[in-house]
């Protein structure tokens, strides 16, 4: 009996630590095809700043009053691709948004987000830098 509770308990704190540091997200909307489409569920590692890379497709929490929710549900999370962290040049495209000049670097604390449908995507072309604090996890490949 005692054994079986073991195990049954066992279970419940790796369910646990799993919805803990792992979850799922809903693609919402086509600013990260063809990598990500519409509709498409993914899941993604809660992480902090010292797991972000250029390249990787991160789960973002905007500041306040960038991406407007839908009437009665909270803000949204977006996914979208590291285009620049602290140290390497601002892309080009995001430097008019961000009030830097061609050429800049990105500040510490501070990182650069596009999507890969330009078209489409609402990013740092838009919002100019996030704070890497807004970085919520990275897409699992």
């Amino acid at each position: 009996m005692y054994v079986f509770l073991g195990a049954v308990a066992g279970l419940v704190l790796v369910l646990a630590l799993l919805r803990r540091f792992l979850s799922r997200l809903r693609i919402n909307g086509p600013s990260m095809m063809p990598a990500l489409r519409d509709g498409q569920r993914v899941l993604f590692v809660r992480s902090g700043p010292a797991r972000l890379r250029t390249g990787r497709i991160v789960v973002v929490a905007p500041p306040e009053g960038l991406v407007r929710p839908r009437p009665g549900a909270r803000a949204p999370l977006v996914v979208k691709r590291v285009a620049a962290l602290a140290g390497e040049p601002v892309p080009p495209e995001v430097c008019g948004a961000a009030g830097l000049a061609e050429g800049s670097l990105v500040p510490p604390g501070r990182v650069a987000l596009l999507g890969d449908n330009p078209a489409f995507s609402t990013d740092s072309r838009f919002w100019g830098l996030l704070p890497v604090s807004s970085v919520v996890g990275f897409v699992l490949d």
